[in-house]
């Protein structure tokens, strides 16, 4: 039932608002979550009546005009906790913690994150301030790819995003302020490669 309870945090509904709802104990509501009672159609239309959601989706699926039924939706980790975007509909809350909700899983492994990009230090590359990133632990960076690094400073790190040429990370900005960054001599560290970009209007 682990959609059901991300659907139930995404739009404000609590364990003791849903046995409100269903009209039942809250006993029947554990039960339901701990896997000890399925969950019946009519309880099924009632939330998602309540919520504004498909039917299919409180089943743990996902209609597709034409083509059946699919996944339910995939959460993928923000990294740091997103500023601009935080309010957008496929961003969700859930334990203190947000996530970026993915319609199809698109072969991403557990390893991946999401990441708010915070400045226009590759703005001549189309990735913007406020613009979301994707990207997945344990993937090689290769040359000439836009990568996601650490440049440590003192004793913090700042992450940052730039274009991967041996040994140097390169801004590509129209903004004079950032520098190359060298893998040798900038306690930088390269981390994992750019897999999407997401444009936030």
């Amino acid at each position: 039932m682990s959609h059901l309870k991300q659907l139930l945090v995404k739009h404000g509904v609590s364990q003791t608002d849903l046995a409100r709802i269903l009209g039942r104990d809250k006993s029947v509501i554990t039960n339901l979550f701990q896997g000890r009672r399925q969950l019946k159609a009519d309880e099924a239309t009632l939330i998602a009546g309540h919520i504004g959601v498909p039917v299919a989706r409180i089943l743990g699926v996902q209609e597709r005009a034409g083509d059946g039924f699919a996944e339910p939706p995939m959460l993928i980790p923000f990294q740091h906790e997103p500023e601009r975007c935080k309010k957008m509909s496929n961003v969700v809350r859930k334990e203190g913690k947000f996530y970026l909700e993915v319609g199809e899983n698109a072969g991403y492994s557990p390893k991946a994150y999401a990441l708010e990009v915070h400045d226009d230090s590759m703005n001549l590359s189309g990735i913007m301030a406020g613009d979301i990133v994707i990207s997945e632990l344990d993937r090689p960076c290769k040359p000439g790819q836009v990568v996601i690094a650490q440049h440590y400073q003192g004793r913090g790190a700042k992450t940052v995003i730039r274009k991967y040429q041996p040994p140097f990370l390169m801004p590509h900005s129209t903004a004079p302020s950032y520098k190359p960054l060298s893998l040798d001599h900038d306690d930088a560290r390269l981390i994992s490669p750019l897999l999407k970009l997401i444009r936030v209007f």
